[in-house]
């Protein structure tokens, strides 16, 4: 497996802290925890911004339309004099091109000229805005859940972010489970009713190949493993480990909201996301672990069977 590298440079100005991993591992609840922590501002899954939010009109997690939050109002005008100064197909079209598994996969076979310059000019349009989301909100961090190793490994090139990485894990046959489910999603927060339902096979192979990717990213770029089991379990501890590796260190005092019984909501601005974001109350971190009763048993060894290294690499047992 060849993997498109980031170039070496000098670190950017705005940071950005990256989730990475594999859809349905704990992001969105991770992204809203450390939205809370003062310094940090929790976007969501700024890689669907374009689709969901300029082009769709979803809700932000504020509870109004895109188009109507005073905050990405203002964002779109700082990076780009407003949304409808971008020309959305380009966006879109380079998203693409560049912005892809198969591309980071293949590597320096298909590193021409072009593809240089395309990557150039979508960068041109990120970092204006990861710079106009810390401006507008006063973070030191942006945080950015999208988990695409595709667009990591992309930020990574930029010389204007400074890119850290947390790679959020969870146990295969959670996220297994999770993807078998049949879940409604709240009403305007997303192109459909109901969260996308995939294979075993084809999510197996997704957990292995994503989670190898952002796994060797970290060779690259200041990085940080964290399991959602231990976050869950923890965070106060998990909350801390994962800070450290901005510089903007969460302490006792920025992590007072954990110690209530329950983790309340402060308003954020998480324009794409998982269905946690839309919550507006309290909330208590409870581990989801349906899997040990929901998976049929054979399910359960097939999975451990396929992805026993990974496993045991990650720290999960073979249980």
């Amino acid at each position: 497996m060849e993997l498109i590298v980031p170039r070496d440079g000098e670190p950017g100005t705005t940071q950005v802290l990256f989730i990475g991993g594999v859809p349905r591992s704990g992001s969105t609840l991770l992204d809203l925890l450390l939205g809370q922590v003062p310094g940090y501002c929790d976007v969501g899954e700024l890689y669907y911004l374009w689709s969901s939010g300029v082009v769709r009109d979803e809700l932000c997690s504020c509870g109004v339309p895109f188009h109507e939050c005073e905050f990405w109002q203002r964002v779109g005008k700082h990076a780009f004099g407003g949304w409808d100064q971008v020309d959305l197909r380009r966006v879109l079209a380079l998203q693409r091109d560049v912005d892809t598994t198969g591309r980071l996969l293949r590597g320096s076979a298909l590193r021409s000229r072009q593809y240089e310059r395309d990557v150039a000019e979508y960068l041109s349009y990120l970092e204006p805005l990861y710079d106009a989301v810390a401006t507008v909100d006063g973070a030191r961090v942006v945080v950015d859940s999208t988990k695409r190793p595709s667009t990591a490994f992309l930020l990574a090139r930029s010389a204007r972010l400074d890119l850290r990485v947390v790679h959020l894990l969870r146990d295969p046959r959670g996220v297994v489970n999770s993807w078998r489910r049949k879940v409604a999603i709240p009403e305007r927060t997303g192109p459909r009713s109901h969260l996308k339902q995939r294979s075993m096979r084809q999510i197996l192979r997704r957990w292995i190949t994503v989670n190898t990717m952002i796994d060797r990213l970290g060779a690259r770029v200041p990085s940080q493993r964290l399991r959602y089991e231990d976050l869950v379990a923890d965070p106060d501890h998990w909350l801390r480990v994962a800070t450290s590796v901005t510089g903007v260190a969460a302490g006792d005092a920025e992590l007072a909201f954990l110690r209530h019984g329950s983790v309340g909501r402060v308003p954020s601005h998480a324009a794409t996301g998982g269905r946690v974001r839309m919550m507006t109350d309290p909330f208590k971190l409870e581990l989801d672990e349906r899997w040990r009763e929901d998976l049929p048993r054979w399910r359960q060894l097939a999975i451990r069977g396929v992805a026993a290294a990974w496993m045991t690499r990650f720290g999960y047992p073979l249980d």
